[in-house]
């Protein structure tokens, strides 16, 4: 099974390069293709190839997820993604462009394989739906990075189906990730024989995600507790659980990135990102590290259980360089250093998020925190052995959620995307620009809530439109 999974990768990354780049490209030899789905372990192989995005220096990859948080109120860098002086020839525009239609493409040739083979109904249909949500997931971070792209459904066999291929709109794309989701979730097991899979209440989860983009804050509310009716999920009682090995895969985790300790994983490189060897102690910004802005750390009370798990301003004893503040998420308690390999996986999504959206959504919609909605952000407080909180108005609540998501789910791929969608980026890059030094608060436009469509792509296709903001030239 794991030669056949190897070939599906490699097939299946032959075939869906940018869809852009097909026009330099011939498509491969559709025999290799047919041979993989003849049979169910074929398009099982195929589906796995689907998920093989996720990892490594890939679509998860360190970039990704540092540009998450940098130039955000979470993070001290004045450097890299958090200076905004971005231009559309960027390598890692053009690397995330290919990286995302890779994944949708290799989606896309198994969602066709799959429904013309013809072994098990039953296996076709599951195979079919964790593929469609995988494609729905792909789509859901091109949208949030870029907005409105090429929405690509089928299986590229010809340059004519992406030859002056325009971007679909905003709307267009997302009414396309809310109809799949909503038929896949129906579809999705709520406990798949293989743990680390899409489940129902994964694409439940993606779904309420896509609801609170939408701003359509009743559908949010009832996908959470469609969520939280599945009787399948619940906190942890100890915060850093969630970032164990010893516990993985359980019952906080909806769906997590699977690792191993692959010193080319992005997981082993957390520990290298942010963790300082035993050389670099006293100049902690020497081979890696980030660090968190003072304002962030006052966001904590000073006995919350999640301060000495996200951030410190000692490691053991010793002091950081000029008082700085590390951020500690991922570093390893029990003394591994950067150059030591690590398998944690990643959780992208988390029932603590489930709980937050709900509480958020419920505010919106009603005007004001209800009962439900002080129950749901209470039980995170009480893990947290913080005080709960009552009797807000709906402006003093939704202040509240903005901050508890950031102390909650800080450094694990949300916040940029989160004051984005709050329509605060801007005046939360210009006011903490102030605080770190940085050059971003004199650079930020509206125009970054958008990334530019890579320059290679405009020039190979005169149709695709450059995001507001952003200089390119069609030639």
């Amino acid at each position: 099974m794991k030669k056949l999974k190897i070939m599906a990768l490699c097939i299946l990354t032959a075939t869906c390069s940018s869809c852009l780049d097909m026009l330099d490209k011939t498509p491969i030899s559709q025999l290799s293709v047919g041979k993989l789905f003849e049979t169910a372990d074929g398009a099982e192989a195929a589906v796995s190839g689907c998920y093989s995005f996720l990892n490594g220096t890939g679509y998860y990859s360190q970039d990704r997820w540092c540009f998450a948080f940098e130039g955000t109120d979470i993070s001290g860098s004045a450097g890299g993604s958090a200076n905004y002086q971005w231009t559309s020839g960027e390598n890692r525009w053009s690397d995330w462009w290919l990286t995302t239609y890779q994944a949708i493409g290799a989606c896309n040739t198994t969602i066709s394989r799959i429904k013309q083979s013809t072994f098990d109904e039953t296996r076709r249909t599951s195979l079919l739906a964790e593929a469609r949500f995988l494609r729905a997931f792909y789509y859901y971070h091109a949208l949030t990075y870029w907005g409105g792209v090429p929405l690509l459904k089928d299986e590229i066999t010809s340059l004519d189906q992406v030859k002056n291929i325009k971007r679909a709109t905003r709307e267009e794309l997302s009414n396309f990730i809310i109809d799949e989701l909503t038929e896949v979730s129906d579809i999705l097991e709520k406990s798949p024989a293989i743990v680390a899979r899409a489940s129902k209440g994964t694409a439940l989860t993606l779904l309420a995600k896509m609801y609170l983009l939408q701003e359509q804050w009743e559908n949010a509310a009832k996908t959470c507790e469609q969520i939280m009716g599945l009787n399948k999920y619940k906190l942890f009682d100890n915060y850093s659980d969630i970032f164990s090995q010893a516990f993985e895969n359980q019952q906080e985790h909806i769906f997590s990135i699977q690792f191993n300790a692959d010193y080319t994983d992005f997981s082993a490189r957390m520990l290298w990102y942010l963790g300082p060897s035993k050389e670099e102690w006293d100049k902690f910004n020497g081979l890696g590290g980030s660090s968190a802005p003072t304002s962030f750390y006052d966001k904590y009370d000073e006995w919350d259980l999640r301060l000495e798990h996200n951030l410190a301003k000692t490691w053991r004893g010793q002091a950081f360089k000029d008082s700085r503040i590390a951020i500690i998420k991922y570093w390893d308690r029990t003394g591994k250093q950067m150059l030591d390999h690590d398998g944690l996986n990643f959780p992208v999504f988390r029932y603590a998020d489930v709980l937050l959206m709900y509480a958020e959504a419920l505010n919106e919609w009603k005007g004001a925190p209800t009962q439900e909605a002080y129950d749901a952000i209470n039980e995170i407080r009480e893990r947290a052995g913080v005080d709960e909180i009552e009797e807000l108005d709906y402006k003093q609540f939704q202040s509240l959620i903005r901050d508890e998501r950031a102390r909650e789910l800080c450094y694990e791929g949300h916040r940029r995307f989160d004051l984005v969608r709050w329509g605060i980026l801007v005046e939360t890059v210009k006011r903490i620009s102030k605080e770190i030094n940085s050059k971003g608060g004199e650079y930020i436009s509206e125009a970054h809530n958008l990334c530019p469509i890579p320059q290679t792509e405009i020039i190979k296709n005169s149709n695709l439109e450059q995001n507001p903001g952003y200089e390119t030239t069609k030639k």
